[in-house]
């Protein structure tokens, strides 16, 4: 690991156990076992600290999405996103959409954070309505849009609720929640 995976791995640990107000420049050059001098060689800011952390997160999130629709393009359109499946969503994936969250809050104050968060769902959204179009040839991408951003409500919310209001999906709503993707995914393959 270099000196700027080092600092950023440190701020994504700092905001992950303070959250994003509490994590200074001292917070992640203590975590880091560093100077905040040397943090300063590499970064203007915490601002250009969240930017670097937020891409590293927006590509791990991509990494994941486009490895399941390979998974999914293999099997012949057959198969489930891993991410949607009986565990609702995977803990790393959890883990770092509530970062994003956390760091999104952030941006109704700050213009600049605004400007990285907005840059950030955009490529997300990006990326997968061409991976899906990848996999679905002519599929519309209005279509693919309105299915991720309906998901997209259900997965925030589940996250929320386990997340930051420490309450458990009741167990009724797997089953509920498996139906809905099978019908989005079964809805898909027709069209």
């Amino acid at each position: 690991m270099n000196r700027k995976e080092q600092i950023l791995d440190a701020a994504e640990q700092c905001m992950r156990l303070k959250g994003f107000y509490q994590t200074s420049i001292q917070n992640i050059a203590s975590q880091a076992n560093i100077s905040v001098g040397l943090i300063y060689k590499y970064f203007t800011n915490k601002e250009s600290i969240i930017e670097a952390l937020v891409f590293t997160i927006t590509q791990r999130l991509k990494d994941l999405l486009n490895d399941d629709l390979e998974q999914i393009a293999k099997s012949g359109g057959e198969a489930r996103l891993p991410l949607f499946s009986a565990g609702l969503v995977p803990h790393e994936v959890e883990n770092d959409i509530v970062l994003l969250m956390e760091i999104s809050s952030e941006a109704m104050r700050n213009p600049r954070i605004m400007q990285i968060m907005t840059d950030a769902w955009k490529s997300l959204r990006e990326n997968f309505i061409n991976k899906e179009q990848a996999l679905y040839p002519g599929k519309d991408a209005s279509v693919i849009h309105t299915r991720l951003y309906v998901l997209s409500l259900i997965i925030d919310g589940i996250i929320i609720r386990r997340c930051m209001k420490q309450r458990e999906i009741a167990p009724a709503f797997v089953p509920f929640f498996d139906d809905i993707i099978s019908d989005v995914n079964n809805n898909v393959a027709q069209q």
